[in-house]
């Protein structure tokens, strides 16, 4: 892949994700075992399904954030260590929005249960 097209990906990324989370904040996700917030909290109710995954596609569409502007900054720069350093804000941005999530799961389910 040429290193010129790394942010355009970073880009498209983002806009994938925000285009996975949308459905989510509207809660227009039913409960599926493929699609949404899976965690074990996420299936004792519908309730539960429909709050933990707004909350979640709120966290995974600001985590895109990030991911957007740097691919921007990287497009227009061109940094010799852009693909190293997207990739290590990539990993934290999403991993940051699944841990969030995470702890609101296990918040909803104690408020429900």
């Amino acid at each position: 892949m040429n290193p010129d097209s790394y942010p355009l990906v970073n880009i498209g990324i983002a806009l994938l994700i925000t285009i996975l989370s949308i459905p989510l904040i509207l809660r227009r996700v039913p409960m599926n075992h493929f699609y949404g917030i899976r965690f074990q909290e996420s299936y004792k109710s519908d309730k539960s399904w429909y709050a933990i995954n707004e909350y979640g596609g709120r966290a995974l569409l600001l985590s895109t954030l990030p991911i957007l502007f740097y691919g921007i900054w990287g497009y227009l720069v061109r940094p010799s260590h852009y693909f190293v350093s997207a990739t290590i804000l990539m990993v934290i941005s999403i991993a940051t929005a699944c841990i969030v999530s995470y702890v609101k799961a296990r918040e909803i389910d104690k408020q429900n249960g």
